[in-house]
């Protein structure tokens, strides 16, 4: 299995569009992070393919900050435990990456330190430079990095039923079941703030009353209203940590 990991960690280094990036990496970041991730992040995979694709999650959230200038949420613990190993490691070395390679420095913020809609600004950003249209609800690929890598207690983000929907995973990296629309990129939020098309609203509050009028949506159900960071109960729990709702922590340039 570790051999597996490990070709698949060296596949996506020569195929991610980061690929310059993640080849200039610090040598001994890794070590760095494998050491001291486990004891932040309990549950947490260490294996190569992991610190590749977390890796590459923290350097398209530094492009979504340059990209977007403004204060940023980071929506993976995933990507965050890359941060924290680099920054307890080599904070210098960090600013030089980042300086390098986006040409900025990307300070580290607090979530409670962060503007309400740094989550709307990354998840803009996000979109705009993987190149998702305003007619799609497609999720941009940080979004949903941490469902994809299972991480224990990470923010689990999906597009469903015409709305971002958020769970903070449990121990074992899963949360879907629970999931519920997140009031920071909700659609009217998304729609007012350009980032999807009105015809998406339009086609959504069209299909919520004809679900009322049908008495069944067909498909997965999420309650409106209520905590979105709410743990939902049963066996699939897991508390949220102390982090923020829907992302760990941030940064940004410039003002808001």
């Amino acid at each position: 299995m570790k051999w597996i990991r490990e070709l698949r960690a060296a596949r996506l280094r020569r195929t991610s569009p980061w690929q310059a990036a993640l080849a200039d990496l610090p040598a001994g970041l890794e070590s760095q992070w494998r050491a001291s991730a486990p004891r932040e992040y309990e549950g947490i995979r260490t294996d190569a393919f992991f610190y590749t694709r977390a890796a590459e999650g923290l350097l398209r959230f530094f492009d979504a900050v340059r990209h977007s200038g403004r204060p940023c949420a980071l929506p993976s613990e995933a990507a965050d435990s890359v941060w924290h190993a680099w920054l307890r490691w080599n904070p210098a070395s960090l600013e030089r990456f980042c300086l390098r390679h986006f040409g900025v420095a990307v300070p580290h913020v607090e979530r409670a330190a962060l503007a309400g809609n740094a989550l709307l600004h990354t998840f803009a950003a996000c979109r705009e430079r993987d190149g998702i249209q305003p007619r799609s609800m497609r999720l941009p690929a940080l979004f949903g990095l941490d469902a994809q890598l299972r991480m224990p207690g990470g923010h689990g983000y999906w597009s469903r039923a015409g709305e971002i929907v958020h769970a903070r995973l449990n121990e074992r990296g899963r949360g879907m079941w629970r999931a519920r629309p997140h009031p920071e990129l909700a659609l009217t939020v998304l729609v007012a703030a350009g980032v999807v098309d009105r015809h998406l609203l339009a086609a959504h509050l069209g299909g919520r009353e004809a679900t009322a009028d049908g008495g069944s949506c067909g498909g997965m159900a999420f309650a409106d209203g209520g905590d979105p960071c709410a743990d939902g109960g049963g066996g699939d729990g897991g508390g949220d940590g102390g982090s923020g709702c829907g992302s760990s922590c941030g940064g940004g340039c410039g003002g808001d």
